[in-house]
């Protein structure tokens, strides 16, 4: 199956079939053997063009590695670099000051105006869910240890739940041309 992540176009099923492999203990272990270099080359495909259903499922064969947390460390780290290619798929063309533009890594400052955000919501849904768990850990600093159960105020809430049907909307539009 690693092997099949090399080739010049991994069939879209490899995507699902890691994902699920990645549910169990030995499927993430297999994928995080350092020697094996497999997350790099998932990470390669967070982007893939061609298939949504290879994105999806290399996603979320990364998100559930991200449960490993002795790992993220490895993960961050100058060997795998992963936050760029968790980020990436979640930037928008939109501009920001140069003074925020320059906290971003590299990858992520001056995007061209044609990059767009990945357009399937529930791979952007995954892609949050693996930047929370690689970036919070298992063991948060003290007073941080409710960080995942923070309630979000409801005006705020709705606002992001109206900005997520209006880019919604504007993506079945732009599908339907």
């Amino acid at each position: 199956l690693l092997r099949a992540l090399r080739a010049a176009r991994p069939p879209a099923e490899l995507g699902a079939l890691l994902c699920n492999l990645s549910q169990a203990p030995e499927g993430r272990r297999a994928l995080l053997d350092r020697s094996r270099r497999a997350v790099q080359r998932l990470l390669g495909l967070v982007r893939w063009p061609e298939s949504a259903e290879l994105r999806r499922g290399v996603v979320g064969a990364l998100r559930n590695c991200c449960f490993e947390h002795e790992h993220h460390e490895w993960l961050l780290g100058e060997e795998v670099e992963a936050l760029p290619f968790l980020l990436l798929p979640l930037a928008g063309p939109q501009e920001l000051p140069p003074e925020q533009m320059e906290q971003l890594p590299l990858e992520l400052q001056y995007l061209p105006p044609e990059h767009q955000r990945e357009e399937e919501p529930e791979i952007r849904k995954m892609l949050l869910e693996a930047l929370m768990l690689v970036l919070i850990g298992d063991e948060p600093e003290e007073g941080m240890e409710n960080l995942l159960q923070v309630g979000i105020p409801e005006d705020l809430e709705e606002k992001l739940r109206s900005l997520d049907r209006e880019e919604e909307e504007e993506w079945r539009k732009e599908r339907e041309r």
